[in-house]
């Protein structure tokens, strides 16, 4: 069975919007100059009353944040918070920060912050990049790994060690400027953060059954090796009444919204676009004949429901 990127029109951007930094200034700008440094929420607005995404960034998420993902999502308003080294500080920050009734796009241990904050916040539908909402022995472990590498190299050490369990081959063979790039935008303390709250994060499955009216699309790289899709099929699994869906990226890692930036933001425009479907009930997504090639992201069958 097939994951189809629905086709419906989108509303495009037009010169009236504008972009608001963490401190409420307002600055003029363009959809492709969308992006938020460290310490700063970017908002994109208009007044259309068009729908809006809100990107929860997990702490080692790169320093262009989902922005490759929010200038392919045309039509809705965005909102990108500020990333935060554990899911605790994640919580607190974005129960203020996070608007309501938005498409929430969450990676890693962020979409922890956005389970907890769905229901308050009446999100419309959850995208989850590389979702674990436990940490296992295995787990630990990695996170444990990567904490010793941090402190015997530094951020070199962590980012020799890290590069296997979160690239994919595609990232591996021709992203080098964008592997150093993300290292240079890491901090010791943060990274040190994250990797203690991560040894220390329970099972937070049970959170997941609060959702009752919140469709969630995890989507994992094939070839991710720090969260393998076990986890992936557990959040899918606890989401209830069939309103969870699993999507694997083909040559992607633990970084697949980035890594494969065409495809994640097929998968999840498709998904926002037809939310309602889950909202009503179990959707059946059927391949649409088209004289394009077929798409190349696939809904697992398999995935435990």
């Amino acid at each position: 069975m097939a994951f189809v990127d629905g086709k419906r029109g989108a509303h495009a951007f037009g010169a009236d919007f504008q972009v608001l930094d963490a401190e409420g200034a307002v600055e003029a700008g363009a959809l492709q100059e969308f992006g938020v440094e460290c310490g700063h929420a970017a908002i994109l607005c208009q007044d259309t009353g068009v729908e809006t995404i809100a990107y929860l960034p997990g702490y080692l998420s790169p320093p262009s944040g989902f922005r490759m993902l929010a200038e392919r999502l045309e039509g809705y308003a965005h909102v990108e918070l500020e990333r935060r080294p554990t899911p605790a500080q994640q919580l607190e920050a974005w129960a203020t920060e996070l608007p309501e009734e938005a498409h929430l796009v969450a990676s890693f241990e962020a979409g922890l912050a956005a389970v907890r904050l769905a229901s308050e916040k009446r999100a419309r539908s959850l995208t989850w990049f590389s979702p674990y909402a436990r940490s296992d022995a295995a787990l630990k472990a990695r996170a444990r790994a990567l904490a010793w590498a941090l402190d015997a190299g530094g951020i070199e050490g962590f980012a020799r060690v890290a590069r296997p369990l979160f690239f994919g081959s595609l990232m591996l063979e021709r992203g080098e400027e964008l592997i150093a790039a993300w290292r240079e935008g890491l901090a010791p303390a943060g990274v040190a953060a994250w990797a203690r709250s991560l040894v220390e994060l329970g099972d937070e499955r049970r959170w997941l059954r609060t959702l009752q009216q919140l469709p969630v699309m995890s989507v994992v790289g094939a070839e991710d090796a720090f969260a393998p899709m076990r986890y992936a099929h557990e959040v899918t699994e606890w989401v209830p009444e069939l309103k969870g869906i699993l999507v694997t990226l083909d040559g992607a890692g633990h970084f697949s919204f980035w890594e494969n930036p065409r495809e994640a933001t097929s998968v999840a425009r498709g998904f926002i676009e037809r939310y309602r479907e889950f909202v009503e009930g179990p959707a059946e997504w059927q391949a649409e004949e088209e004289d394009e090639a077929p798409p190349l992201l696939r809904f697992d069958p398999e995935a435990p429901r």
